[in-house]
């Protein structure tokens, strides 16, 4: 089973930290760095102490999201892991 968190106001589904992770093709603690040091969008809603992100604007973020990949790190990774 694959459970999607829908916004009940909007129809609008929201991302967890491991799918906005995934979808930027970084671990889930890279992302939640990110987000600590106010390099990643902001979450738009909480789930009990779940925060919750709107897709959409991760993937906008994700596309201009500057250095990813690094040219020349040693595996081609993205910036800050």
């Amino acid at each position: 089973m694959r459970a999607i968190i829908v916004d009940a106001a909007t129809g609008k589904p929201l991302w967890r930290s491991k799918e906005c992770a995934s979808h930027c093709g970084i671990s889930p603690t890279t992302w939640r760095r990110y987000v600590a040091d106010h390099r990643a969008p902001s979450p738009v809603a909480y789930l009990d102490c779940t925060p919750l992100w709107d897709p959409e604007e991760v993937r906008v973020w994700q596309e201009k999201r500057p250095g990813s990949p690094v040219p020349g790190s040693p595996a081609g990774g993205v910036l800050g892991e």
